[in-house]
């Protein structure tokens, strides 16, 4: 039994840490490929202190997790010394609202927090930009409080409450016994709690990225974007330390606790002195390092003649100087030293209006799509450009000036242009078979194709093959797309946005519909996949544009790094990274050869011409759109409807049915106590 115990021990240890080996030996190989150790190295430890960006997001990450850490140990500590000394009922109470906060998804505690912040600040306090810093911090701080509280709690429980009678009965004032007697006895509860609440919110993404604005950006939320490229090996580089930082934390208060351990079964009284000691240090070095992070947080903001420039865009949307391509932030910096760029990303169009809408961030430059820019036009949301200040908008191609969704190119300068299409892989997927969007309805390959999970282009698929206007607003026929979409269920994997990159590249699926720039960007990673436009029914043909929104701050910086973005050789630069099209002819001039002759990027005119623009559709039609999909992606079949059912019940069951019998048991005991 003791063997099959040890082994089990084993394999679960395995188990937990053998991801984290994996990462590690893979900061250490001289490739990219993590199934392949070429060779050892540590180029990319000195890449990752090279690198000024992530340098920057880690240590803005350190100081949120510091701060967070040491506000949330002294609230804590209070807090659970509070709860300790209520009557029991009350106790188990607050104990309770203690654990809602755990046990509350993470992306309703993040939404709701962000409400909160966007009501206060906009609202009540009339603040131009509600989400900041201090909304990061105020968050970090809200969720990593009942990890100390419930880390406290335990050691008070253990704590012989007779100590603190003895020191005041010694002449200890409140204070003094609080200090010399209970807070060397729950010091190592308080430390647990510390370096969890630590933790917690050195790695938080999801209520990070709610409550983050512009000024401010975490290591997590910006790994996100990420995703969209093969991530560079400097980046298991990062997180190797920072697994180190945590496990060293973690030995030295798990030692710290052995120590402590032993001294008390030698003697109480001298426990104390060690403890104490070991809380001075603690608090020293928490200090120091909360002082030294302010600093740094107020050395790394602009000064006074700095105006600084927020830009938001799509995730990897513009070249950062990786794999030797041009930084164009650091360039633009470079020819306008008086402006600092803080950049910021989206993963869509409806997450950056939704953002911009609340009043949430200010930003001054955006990146939207053709239908969104029609719609924030509509809604007054995008300023008029003073094309004086953008004099390479001569560079623009005629047939991308004065389109549907800006008539007289008053709001927005043409950034990229691409298109919608498939992608599949030629190993699995029988040519014979690619002969338009059908091939996404072909049950031949169930279970290996990818949907994309967005309305608008998932229903504008389903109109092509259906052979619908795809800005449609007839109902009827927006739901026989919706019924078509639908069909395809049975065959689908998964539906999919930037989970496609590493499903697609790994072949875990072989037919996907995606942006043809994305596509290329898989097409170099698997030399098997191949992009295809289906030009007899039909495809879309987007733009995406530079747009100034309402609530710019500086306009003019804004109208220079448009301009900027316009000159064609920045462009060609910008492009080879992002692998899109770009609406500037002479920027194929400064693009990589195979990225300039690919039809994939560059579609003859010909084949252009099937392609179509997406339209700002009415709200009203906006909504139906949205409400049909959600009904397409959350309709199962009829036993997984009988398994849902059967799974909600045993879940009410146990959550419910145990209080009940508790309340009918108390309720019975007190009837007979009456009738005795």
């Amino acid at each position: 039994m003791k063997r099959t115990t040890r082994i089990l021990t084993i394999l679960m240890f395995v188990f937990l840490y053998i991801p984290m080996a994996v990462l590690i030996v893979a900061s250490f190989n001289t490739g990219k490929d993590l199934t392949k150790f070429e060779g050892f190295t540590l180029g990319q430890y000195a890449a990752l202190f090279r690198d000024p960006d992530l340098l920057r997001l880690l240590g803005n990450s350190l100081l949120i997790a510091i701060l967070s850490t040491a506000f949330s140990v002294v609230f804590g500590t209070v807090a659970a010394v509070g709860v300790h000394n209520l009557k029991p009922k009350l106790r188990k109470a607050a104990l309770s609202l203690t654990n809602i906060p755990m046990t509350n998804p993470d992306i309703v505690t993040g939404v709701s927090l962000s409400l909160l912040f966007i009501f206060v600040g906009g609202q009540l306090l009339r603040q131009r930009e509600s989400l900041t810093f201090w909304t990061l911090l105020i968050a970090h701080i809200t969720f990593s409080l009942p990890y100390v509280i419930l880390n406290v709690m335990p050691k008070l429980h253990q704590m012989d409450n007779s100590l603190t009678d003895a020191a005041m009965d010694l002449g200890c004032t409140p204070i003094q016994s609080f200090f010399k007697v209970t807070l060397p006895e729950i010091m190592p509860g308080i430390a647990a709690g510390g370096i969890m609440a630590f933790t917690m919110s050195l790695d938080d993404f999801v209520i990070s990225y709610f409550v983050t604005g512009m000024d401010f950006v975490t290591l997590p939320v910006e790994i996100y974007t990420y995703t969209k490229k093969p991530i560079h090996p400097k980046i298991y580089a990062m997180f190797t330390l920072l697994f180190l930082l945590i496990f060293v934390l973690m030995v030295t208060m798990n030692l710290l606790q052995l120590r402590s351990d032993k001294k008390k079964k030698e003697t109480r009284v001298k426990a104390v002195k060690p403890a104490v000691r070991v809380l001075r240090r603690v608090c020293a070095v928490v200090l120091i390092l909360c002082i030294v992070g302010g600093c740094c947080f107020l050395l790394l903001q602009p000064k006074g003649d700095t105006i600084t420039l927020n830009v938001y865009n799509w995730g990897m949307n513009i070249a950062d100087g990786t794999d030797g391509t041009l930084d164009i932030i650091a360039a633009f910096e470079e020819k306008y030293p008086n402006i600092r760029v803080q950049y910021a990303t989206y993963e869509s169009n409806e997450v950056m209006y939704s953002k911009l809408k609340n009043g949430g961030i200010t930003v001054d430059v955006i990146i939207p799509s053709d239908y969104m820019i029609a719609r924030m036009i509509d809604e007054d949301m995008l300023l008029e450009l003073n094309f004086d200040n953008i004099p390479n908008f001569r560079h623009i191609d005629e047939e991308f000036r004065n389109n549907d969704f800006d008539p007289e190119n008053k709001y927005s300068v043409p950034y990229t242009w691409g298109t919608v299409g498939i992608l599949y892989n030629t190993k699995y997927v029988d040519q014979a078979d690619v002969t338009g969007w059908e091939l996404l309805w072909n049950e031949k390959y169930a279970d290996k194709i990818l949907m994309i999970d967005n309305s608008r282009d998932a229903f504008g698929i389903a109109q092509y093959l259906l052979g619908y206007d795809v800005n449609t607003t007839d109902k009827a026929e927006l739901q026989a797309c919706a019924d078509k979409l639908a069909e395809q269920k049975p065959v689908l994997q998964q539906y999919v946005m930037d989970q496609i990159y590493s499903i697609m590249q790994n072949e875990e699926a072989w037919i996907a519909p995606y942006y043809a720039g994305d596509s290329m960007l898989m097409m170099e990673e698997n030399e098997d996949l191949a992009f295809y436009l289906p030009v007899d029914q039909g495809f879309n043909l987007f733009i995406d544009a530079m747009c100034i929104p309402t609530c710019c701050r500086e306009k003019e910086a804004a109208e220079l790094f448009i301009d900027f973005l316009c000159d064609p050789e920045i462009s060609g630069a910008n492009m080879d990274y992002i692998c899109y099209a770009s609406p500037i002819s002479e920027a194929r001039e400064y693009m990589e050869e195979y990225l300039a002759e690919s039809e994939v990027i560059y579609p003859s005119s010909e084949i252009l011409a099937a392609g179509t623009n997406y339209q700002f559709l009415p709200g009203e039609t906006s909504r139906y759109v949205e409400n049909l999909f959600m009904g397409v992606r959350g309709s199962v079949s009829e036993g997984s409807d009988n398994f849902g059912l059967i799974l909600t019940l045993v879940i009410v069951a146990v959550v419910v049915v145990p209080p009940v019998l508790r309340v009918g048991k108390k309720l019975r005991k007190r009837a007979k106590k009456k009738s005795a």
